[in-house]
């Protein structure tokens, strides 16, 4: 992955020098310092801690964006050109885009783990924005009862194919 070790021990919390003992063999490794550097290499690969920390939940807010109205055979582009802070509750476009936006979040928070945070960073909102739509989305989904309603279906398909 191109990281430097000076990086990842950085991000897990690790010396440099107990990295180099552990690597040349000099020590054996603790299942606990092991631990720190796995989390630090997942955090690192997703974007989470290092440079592109600012790109990966961008991308992957506009990835479940484009997932979200693929499933909901809506217009990914309209959905992610909608401004959400416009608030157009009248305007079917704007609507459609609000719901796409929601499964969005759902799918980034639920499914890949990404913070509240983090989302409404990347998609310009604030966090109560997207804690908002997660927590209506979950709340209707209970509403309809859960049994073979669109929005049931819609969810369930997705945590199917997330699995």
């Amino acid at each position: 992955m191109n990281i430097p070790k000076t990086r990842l021990c950085a991000v897990a919390g690790v010396g440099r020098r107990t990295y180099d003992y552990m690597h040349n063999g000099t020590t054996a490794p603790q299942a606990a310092t092991l631990g720190r550097l796995q989390t630090a290499l997942d955090r690192l690969r997703r974007g989470v801690g290092g440079e592109a920390y600012g790109l990966a939940p961008h991308a992957v807010y506009k990835s479940c964006m484009v997932v979200a109205a693929s499933y909901m055979q809506a217009n990914a582009t309209a959905a992610l050109d909608a401004d959400p802070g416009r608030r157009a509750t009248a305007n079917p476009e704007w609507q459609r885009a609000a719901e796409v936006r929601r499964v969005g979040y759902f799918i980034a928070n639920q499914f890949l783990g990404f913070k509240i945070s983090d989302l409404a960073r990347a998609a310009g909102v604030t966090k109560q924005a997207v804690s908002t739509a997660v927590r209506e989305l979950e709340w209707e989904r209970d509403r309809e009862g859960g049994n073979n309603g669109q929005l049931d279906r819609l969810l369930s398909k997705l945590e199917e194919d997330f699995r």
